[in-house]
């Protein structure tokens, strides 16, 4: 009895240092976030933000011009058309405007009825040209060309700089000039390091300067007074008399992480 009652008084204390083992670890509970805070913990960071801002020239100028025929038939008016605008690409490629920068787009026509007659008695045929000229002596050709001839209307005038791309590449090398001067700043003073692990960069914006405005006066009768319900304020002519500035803008925000003697340490 004794022998066997031994082996049993042994099991049961091993049992009992088992559990005591076991309850003796350390249990973690809470929600995934917080475990996940708790194993892998986020690192300290700081954000610092830079600008860059630079001022350039629009250096291209598209001009859109319409040249309209009328004729008493539809042949007459294309071919009229047609004659009008090959002449006009002659004197401005004489003028010096290359002949790649002038787009010759598709005519359309537009039949004009007599008061009673069932048949139209003439023909209009309008074409546009599209010309895109780097100088404001070119542009002068051009207005010059709609003042000359009746049938050639100065439609709409678009500046553009030759340059966006490289510009905007300058202006995003600025805003990360602010910020790594910054950065430098900061662990000079603070006695810590920023190592960077993230960038976010704003949409670059252009920023033109808006064309002046001008008063019209306008009065019927020469006789009366202008009165101020007479003066009118518009833009300017679509013909400017130099090309516009225009300005790159944008941001760069940078996440550093803050490494210091105890993050060195460990």
């Amino acid at each position: 009895m004794i022998k066997a009652f031994v082996p049993s008084l042994l099991l049961l204390f091993s049992c009992v240092g088992y559990s005591s083992m076991a309850m003796a670890q350390a249990q973690l509970s809470g929600t995934p976030n917080e475990l996940r805070e708790f194993l892998y913990p986020r690192p300290v960071t700081v954000n610092i933000s830079g600008e860059g801002e630079i001022t350039a020239y629009k250096d291209l100028a598209k001009v859109s011009l319409m040249v309209t025929t009328e004729e008493r038939s539809l042949n007459a008016a294309m071919a009229a058309n047609q004659a009008l605008r090959n002449r006009l690409i002659d004197d401005f490629v004489s003028a010096g405007i290359a002949a790649s920068e002038i787009n010759n787009s598709r005519f359309s026509s537009s039949p004009q009825f007599g008061l009673f007659g069932r048949k139209p008695n003439r023909f209009e045929v309008s074409a546009r040209l599209e010309i895109s000229v780097s100088s404001e002596e070119h542009l002068q050709v051009l207005a010059a060309a709609a003042d000359a001839n009746e049938e050639v209307e100065f439609e709409a005038t678009e500046f553009e700089h030759s340059l966006e791309d490289d510009f905007e590449d300058q202006v995003r090398a600025l805003a990360l000039q602010d910020v790594m001067e910054k950065k430098a700043f900061y662990e000079n003073n603070l006695g810590v390091e920023l190592k960077a692990i993230n960038f976010f960069y704003a949409r670059i914006q252009q920023l033109a300067r808006a064309m002046p405005m001008v008063a019209r006066f306008e009065n019927a009768d020469a006789g009366l007074a202008l009165s101020s319900s007479s003066i009118a304020v518009e833009a300017a002519p679509v013909v400017a008399t130099s090309f516009d500035e225009v300005q790159y803008q944008t941001s760069l925000t940078v996440v550093f992480e803050i490494i210091g003697e105890d993050s060195e340490d460990n």
